[in-house]
């Protein structure tokens, strides 16, 4: 969160957006007692279990335990930064951001400075999109149609032709009122000697548009012998190749896919989308950046990398699973065969071709290119493989993996498993205890373990005192054993505000403390509330005698003669409490 944006002015802006207005328009919602109800948007349910709380102004999924305030709800849904989604909600409410009032002229001219950007980029794309059928843009346009597209393809994802000359672009733009300034910031013109000019000139033109349906810039493919080969919008206030992707306006809207098919190329994403496949977007000019994979992180749980099959391709795409990996973002590797890009295959093959691909793990991927340029039918390439390969399995931390990936190095290197294994090492004799069991993947969907009756009680009592059916004073901060737990009761005695609460904690323990303070069936009134509470202690101390009855056997029964007396006695006034 933004430091400047203080706690009492984003609780008066959750206070003013009643929470289940803006849910009401994504998700169907009706309302039982004092909540809303509706299918869950985060996975695929048939019985409603997802719930709109307008007291607390808290949505909750009891199935896939998702939830947190109307602001977290935008950010999901709009796939937002937490910025974003406040400036969204503000503008919705008519509230001023604080520095708005603050700052003067200066934020209030930069503001209109980048909508005026976004207006001339709307401008421009649709000058691109008429210029296509026209005399000047038939070669753009049969440029388009040899590489498959339709004019259904061509309307769907806004393409273009620019200009064959110097200006006709900015003189349309200035012809609607667009200023130098504003298409110099927007990266449309430049100017060289007193002399305005086009950015982009006889190419073909790719729109990008963003996952909120603004219009960032724009990617030109030259028609001629022009270089570079692809022109892409500079760094602009509105636009920085580095934080975007190509397709994010379809994406978008395909959160159901599970993962998204990463390309390199304008081109590809387009063919492979003709072709019915979800989920496709490109990087925009640049090797793959860590912004990117965050950005990707936010939209799937999973990434499919599909460059090219060519050496260039395949190196980019182990950079790509570095990325990735450090963003701890699941990733596979589309192999594409015989150095074909997914252009070429997808034309070649069709969809159900592209399915039937294999989608390599990185420790598959990065072994079946550890071979490339050696020679296994020679006892000297198959060193070279094995040392590569052992280097390469150092990082697998599943024991069941780590063993079916050795098996597959046994068989192309002829090597035994022990001694692989040692090269790896690990003790060949114990894998499963030698190597670490990785943490699962986290799922969109989380089924829970079954959760001991003192935490169910200690979760009750969070979720009575976030609805203040019970004083605060009737527990104590002592009375919760688990962390996160006696964490969220500090929060609310110190702040009082469940909406606070939510924001407070990263996206990844949200869903936790969520969980933690939704507690259903509740009492309904504040006499019963009170006899549950009376309960819930009752559970957690007794949990905690037995927990400390057990501890006391335990050194009882490894204890010397003249020191079990002292532990018996100390265990039978617990029992006794107990």
């Amino acid at each position: 969160m933004a430091g400047r944006l203080s706690d009492a002015w984003l609780d008066d802006l959750r206070s003013r957006i009643p929470i289940e207005e803006v849910v009401g328009e994504y998700v169907p919602l009706k309302q039982k007692g004092k909540r809303f109800w509706g299918c869950c948007p985060f996975h695929n349910e048939k019985t409603p279990s997802f719930s709109v709380d307008p007291e607390s102004q808290l949505y909750y999924c009891f199935g896939c335990h998702k939830g947190g305030t109307v602001i977290h709800f935008v950010m999901e849904m709009e796939r937002m930064e937490f910025m974003d989604a406040v400036k969204t909600l503000a503008e919705r409410a008519h509230v001023p951001l604080p520095d708005a009032t603050e700052s003067s002229a200066e934020n209030d001219r930069n503001r209109q400075k980048r909508e005026r950007i976004l207006d001339a980029n709307v401008a421009a794309a649709r000058f691109f999109h008429a210029l296509l059928w026209t005399d000047e843009g038939a070669e753009a346009l049969n440029y388009l149609y040899r590489r498959g597209l339709n004019d259904g393809d061509i309307r769907r994802f806004g393409l273009g032709a620019s200009p064959h000359g110097w200006d006709g672009l900015y003189q349309e733009l200035k012809r609607q009122g667009f200023d130098d300034d504003t298409l110099i910031a927007g990266g449309l013109v430049g100017r060289k000697e007193q002399r305005v000019y086009d950015m982009f000139r006889n190419r073909a033109i790719f729109p990008i548009i963003n996952a909120q349906g603004r219009v960032l810039g724009f990617g030109g493919r030259a028609l001629g012998d022009a270089q570079p080969k692809y022109l892409n919008t500079s760094d602009t206030p509105v636009f920085n190749k580095r934080q975007g992707l190509y397709a994010m306006n379809f994406a978008k809207k395909e959160r159901s896919v599970g993962h998204l098919v990463l390309v390199e190329g304008y081109m590809d994403t387009v063919s492979l989308r003709k072709y019915g496949v979800q989920g496709v977007v490109a990087t925009l000019g640049t090797a793959l950046t860590e912004e990117q994979a965050k950005l990707i992180k936010r939209y799937a749980p999973e990434v499919w990398i599909s460059y090219d099959g060519d050496k260039a391709g395949q190196k980019a795409a182990l950079r790509a699973l570095d990325i990735f990996e450090a963003q701890n973002l699941p990733a596979r590797v589309i192999d594409y065969p015989e150095g074909m890009d997914p252009d070429d295959f997808i034309h070649a093959r069709g969809l159900e071709g592209f399915m039937a691909l294999r989608r390599l793990d990185p420790f598959e991927y990065r072994l079946l290119r550890a071979k490339d340029d050696l020679d296994l039918s020679t006892q000297e390439g198959r060193t070279q493989y094995a040392l590569a390969g052992c280097n390469i399995l150092r990082g697998v931390k599943n024991p069941v993996e780590l063993e079916n990936h050795v098996s597959r190095l046994i068989h192309d290197t002829g090597f035994e498993r022990e001694v692989l294994m040692r090269q790896i090492g690990v003790d060949a004799a114990r894998p499963a205890e030698s190597a670490r069991v990785a943490a699962p993947k986290r799922a969109p969907f989380r089924r829970r373990a079954s959760v001991p009756d003192y935490e169910l009680a200690e979760r009750q009592l969070l979720s009575m005192l976030a609805r203040d059916l019970i004083p605060s004073e009737t527990v104590q901060a002592s009375d919760f054993e688990v962390p996160l737990n006696r964490k969220i009761y500090e929060m609310l005695i110190r702040d009082g505000s469940v909406g606070r609460l939510a924001e407070a904690f990263s996206d990844e323990e949200r869903d936790d403390v969520m969980t933690a303070i939704h507690y259903a069936p509740l009492a309904e009134n504040r006499e019963a509330a009170m006899n549950d509470a009376e309960n819930c202690l009752t559970c957690i101390r007794k949990h905690r005698l037995e927990s400390e009855i057990a501890r006391l056997t335990e050194e009882m029964n490894a204890a010397r003669p003249e020191q079990k007396r002292a532990l018996k006695e100390r265990i039978q006034k617990l029992l006794s409490q107990l």
